[in-house]
């Protein structure tokens, strides 16, 4: 007995010393992860405080004035849009409009890359980028695949450089859809290193495809040495109805040549060396190391100038073809210090949203005194960008009308594979040619369908809209109506003389017809404007 209770004590203390150490050890990892974002919070300040100094020492050169800060309803719009892809609601402005917090901006930033919406914004705008615009509607299955494949990653934010990997040695064994991105390209040598070489190392290889490239320092060689990596892909065998994904393997021969010469060309870096046959690793795994590389500095800005053009509708230059050769390309500077700091990061994308969004530049207002002295490659003002249309729509349709992708598991946007058919339809029409990003495009047919089209009249049709039909509340005076109305919409309370205007309109109209009829053309008439199209 009396071993018995010694044992059990010698226990107790044995599971009172380990139950002590795990809460030593959680707290030890607790302290490392707070004193980890501690300093990536302190570097970030640097970074901004780095890019704010080189912009204005910019402005400065140039006797440019900034545009003044955007409002808040500005600022969240423009936030929601290119983070989330969809205006904010009524509600989500009011809180924001009356939350005094001195960080409220930081807060909304870090709120919007927490959410599902991010995820599936950041894996739609990746689709467009890397497919053609039109997808042969039989691979459509793979299509909506590759979007769910970037979904998850991006979700879980995974590093950038592993992302790019990830896609580029894609065999579709295991996972379904981001073989589509060679598919689209026919396998073709040719076209996949012009696409990999203008996607991930922001440089323009297709001149250089029939010819030395007549601007800049890229030689035929350069891109036929580029093409070799993927000279070795092949999809065996065709597509059965059993066989769901596209399948892609490596293989011991293939092999590209010089146009119009028996030449073979071996693979090579762009401006460096041959590859060397490696029993262990096929081309495309040498060109992935190689690539996304922390010492190759054409990945990391080319990556950084996309995310700046996201953000602010055009890159910190224009092009990385010849930026080492000119130092009055752009940015320059700007440009390889943001880099540094994103390989820094360990390709972090969402610490490099936070830190863009946190500069002077990307909270100025679109509204300049002297717009044409503030020229867009100053970024002393905000670029208006056409926004995200449909999905922003479905933020005012009636519910269940239409959604924005198809929903999935409680309710989260796009966790399955079916998309919509009348967003597909209005994105395919409303699709503007390719040019720029702060550019409005669309022509006389994609004006007509946003004014008459069904979409726009189930939005603003008092019979099913659910905005509407809350304005219809007895209590709701006319002001209130109307602010809602511009809250709903653009994200900001009417100015002194839109408010005149529209309370004027409600007056003139007597009976409760009429009056339904008034806010259903005010609606309609902010849902066409310039201003609701745009990403101020």
């Amino acid at each position: 007995m009396h071993f018995q209770r010694l044992r059990v004590a010698l226990l107790a203390i044995g599971a009172s010393c380990c139950i002590a150490a795990a809460a030593i050890g959680a707290d030890s990892v607790a302290d490392d992860f707070d004193q980890a974002a501690a300093k990536t919070a302190t570097r970030r300040q640097e970074m901004i405080r780095r890019v704010d100094a080189l912009l204005e020492e910019r402005w400065k050169a140039e006797g440019v004035q900034p545009a003044p800060e955007a409002s808040d309803g500005e600022f969240l719009r423009r936030a929601y849009l290119d983070l989330v892809g969809v205006i904010p609601r009524a509600s989500e402005v009011r809180e924001f409009l009356a939350d005094d917090r001195p960080d409220k901006h930081d807060l909304l930033v870090g709120r919007l890359l927490a959410s599902p919406r991010y995820a599936t914004h950041m894996a739609t705008t990746w689709r467009n980028r890397i497919l053609p615009e039109e997808v042969d509607p039989t691979r459509m299955r793979e299509a909506l695949g590759l979007q769910k494949w970037l979904r998850t990653r991006f979700a879980k934010n995974l590093r950038y450089d592993n992302l790019v990997g990830g896609l580029l040695l894609a065999t579709s064994e295991d996972e379904f859809g981001p073989a589509l991105y060679f598919q689209a390209n026919d396998l073709a040598p040719e076209k996949m290193a012009g696409s990999a070489a203008e996607l991930f190392l922001g440089v323009d290889l297709h001149c250089a495809q029939c010819h030395d490239h007549p601007f800049a320092d890229w030689s035929q060689r350069d891109f036929w040495g580029m093409a070799a990596f993927f000279a070795r892909i092949k999809a065996p065998g065709e597509r059965g109805m059993m066989q769901m994904a596209y399948r892609l393997e490596d293989v011991d021969q293939g092999e590209v040549k010089l146009p119009d010469s028996d030449e073979v060309v071996p693979p090579k870096y762009p401006r460096g060396d041959a590859a060397t046959e490696d029993e262990w690793q096929t081309r495309r795994m040498q060109l992935v190391v190689w690539m996304t590389s922390r010492d190759n500095r054409f990945f990391s800005r080319a990556a950084v100038n996309w995310a700046w053009s996201h953000m602010f509708g055009r890159g910190l230059v224009q092009s990385l073809n010849e930026m080492d050769k000119s130092d009055g390309a752009g940015h320059k500077q700007l440009l390889d210090e943001l880099s540094d700091y994103f390989v820094e990061s360990d390709f972090n994308l969402q610490e490099l949203w936070r830190t863009i969004a946190s500069t002077r530049a990307y909270r100025l207002s679109s509204q300049h005194p002297e717009p044409k002295k503030a020229k867009p490659e100053l970024f002393a003002r905000m670029l208006s960008k056409p926004e995200q249309l449909y999905d922003s729509f479905s933020v005012l349709a009636p519910t269940g009308s239409m959604t924005p992708v198809s929903m999935g598991p409680q309710g989260n946007p796009a966790y399955g594979l079916d998309e919509d058919p009348a967003r597909a339809e209005f994105v395919r029409r409303m699709r503007p040619p390719q040019g720029s990003a702060t550019e409005y495009r669309a022509g006389t047919l994609q004006a007509l369908l946003l004014m008459n089209g069904a979409l726009t009249a189930n939005i603003s049709s008092h019979d099913s809209s659910s905005l509407l039909g809350a304005l219809d509340a007895p209590f709701m005076a006319d002001d209130d109506r109307i602010e809602a109305l511009f809250l709903a919409t653009l994200a900001r309370r009417p100015d002194a003389g839109e408010q005149a205007t529209c309370a004027e309109t409600l007056r003139e109209r007597k009976s409760a017809k009429e009056r339904q009829q008034a806010t259903s053309d005010l609606l309609w008439a902010l849902v066409n404007s310039t201003e609701f199209a745009f990403n101020h």
